[in-house]
């Protein structure tokens, strides 16, 4: 199938050409992001037959408008001076295996991973050998657009700027692991926005999009390159991606969680972060398997209703469930400190894991236990087990435990989260009161014996006798010493604390 682009602004005027008339989908969601999307509602104009709310009847040829205006990387952008498309995105597909060609009418610079052809008839095309190729690999454009150089292989596309030193290091750490091809190129797409959208990964790419404030850029970059051996070499067996409908595995804790904890050892070996901002980069895992919803739900469980809940977090997430990003991370460090005691590493466990590509959980638990980690099922335990297990392993202390609290958090005066069976919950608080006075002053809520809120809530003023009662404890304190503390955090000694914002 080919297609060519045409860019306006807000709009992209797309002319399509397959091999017949057919039926043509546009994909629900993007591979990576595990939310249905919907973005074939961004579709104002095509020739064709509706067939259901993303499959249209067409002809050999036809022509579509599609909206354009997401700054999200995950999705579709184009400006008068700035183009980025995600296949997946834009483009549909009839038959997944045949070759996808594209050819973007513009003069400016384009950047992509797609293989470029010089076609007699179209001029410069850029093509993949399946839609799964092709939907994998992201098109950027702008007469701003610069490539900067890493290495040989390696490139960022950017039109902003960016510390290449930081990256030269995080590639050069990162590829004793992953250990990629030595003839492929990859991209590092990079733009600062308005929004901190984070990052996406790409076989051959990652695209990352943050807010103009954001500098702790180490670790989400360092995340996504990652991810070139962990999701895209080796994948769960049961993450086949359709492009319409959820696809479900057990296993996002280690694709993910287990990625951002390789992520931060990069940037810890790449002594681009210091070892106390690693160590509380773990507590602040461990932080959020200290309250019920870790209680309640497992890595695994976690990982299957990411469609749901991670990707739809609302205010009572920490009541309800648990990232698999977290808890895949605190994970990840108990069985590397376990390793480390044999005289393994995690890294090990990517080495093992290269012979089976598809891995289920059973492969990674024998790869684990041969190396001499043990408690791998606790994945599929509630999360809170793998906090007491590292809680007792390394002696964390839990700093706030038992005293005085109300079990909630406040942003400015306005409630946005309450702790289930917390003295909140019991006086009767809800998410988005407005705090309007404590003990009949406009002050500040400290946590006391007993107080009287003046709240709004639905625009009625209400008056809340709360109590303060015993906090389970959320904030940590914890001081690694030895070989753990070295081979980790790159230090003999290492202490640190994270303070939780509940009150």
């Amino acid at each position: 199938m080919f297609f060519l682009v045409k860019p306006k602004n807000r709009y992209l005027e797309i002319f399509a050409e397959g091999r017949s008339e057919g039926i043509i989908t546009f994909p629900t969601y993007v591979p990576g992001s595990y939310v249905i999307r919907d973005l074939e509602r961004h579709i104002v104009e095509i020739d064709g037959e509706r067939l259901t709310k993303n499959k249209f009847r067409v002809k050999k040829r036809f022509r579509y408008l599609i909206y354009t205006a997401s700054k999200d990387q995950r999705e579709a952008i184009s400006t008068n001076d700035y183009l980025f498309i995600n296949p997946p995105a834009v483009f549909p597909f009839m038959d997944v295996y045949e070759e996808y060609c594209v050819k973007i009418d513009t003069q400016w610079r384009i950047m992509t991973s797609l293989r470029r052809v010089e076609d007699p008839q179209r001029g410069e095309v850029y093509c993949a050998d399946n839609y799964h190729e092709f939907a994998d690999s992201p098109i950027e454009a702008s007469p701003f657009l610069r490539e900067i150089q890493i290495d040989e292989t390696h490139s960022i596309s950017t039109i902003d700027d960016i510390d290449v030193e930081m990256l030269k290091k995080i590639v050069e750490e990162a590829d004793k692991i992953i250990q990629p091809p030595k003839d492929r190129k990859y991209i590092f797409h990079f733009r600062r926005s308005d929004k901190n959208f984070g990052g996406i990964e790409h076989r051959y790419s990652s695209a990352i999009v943050v807010n103009w404030s954001r500098k702790d850029l180490a670790t989400l970059f360092a995340h996504e390159y990652f991810h070139r051996l962990n999701v895209k070499e080796l994948v769960p067996k049961d993450l086949k991606h359709n492009y319409e409908n959820e696809v479900y595995t057990d296993l996002l804790w280690f694709a993910e969680g287990f990625t951002d904890y390789m992520a931060l050892l990069i940037t810890l070996r790449a002594k681009l972060i210091k070892p106390e901002e690693g160590l509380k980069t773990v507590l602040s895992a461990l932080h959020d398997l200290t309250f019920p919803g870790a209680k309640r739900t497992s890595l695994a469980e976690a990982s299957r209703i990411a469609w749901i809940k991670l990707y739809k977090r609302d205010e009572n997430f920490l009541n309800s469930s648990v990232s698999y990003y977290e808890g895949g991370l605190a994970l990840a460090f108990y069985l590397d400190s376990k390793l480390i005691r044999h005289g393994r590493r995690i890294d090990d466990v990517f080495s093992s894991l290269r012979n089976i590509k598809e891995y289920t959980f059973e492969d990674l638990d024998k790869i684990a236990k041969s190396l001499g980690f043990h408690e791998l099922d606790l994945a599929y335990k509630p999360s809170y087990e793998i906090f007491k297990a590292i809680k007792d392993d390394l002696g964390i202390e839990v700093t706030d435990e038992g005293k005085p609290y109300y079990g909630l958090i406040i942003e400015g005066n306005t409630v946005k989260f309450i702790e289930d069976g917390s003295p909140a919950d019991i006086a009767g608080l809800m998410p988005e009161d407005q705090i309007v006075a404590v003990d009949g002053v406009n002050r500040s809520l400290e946590v006391r014996d007993s107080v009287t809120l003046e709240i709004i809530r639905e625009g009625r003023l209400k008056m809340i006798k709360l109590t303060a009662g015993k906090s389970p404890g959320h904030s940590l304190k914890v001081k690694i010493e030895g070989e753990i503390a070295e081979k980790v955090f790159g230090k003999s000694s290492v202490e640190g604390k994270y303070n939780t914002n509940v009150i």
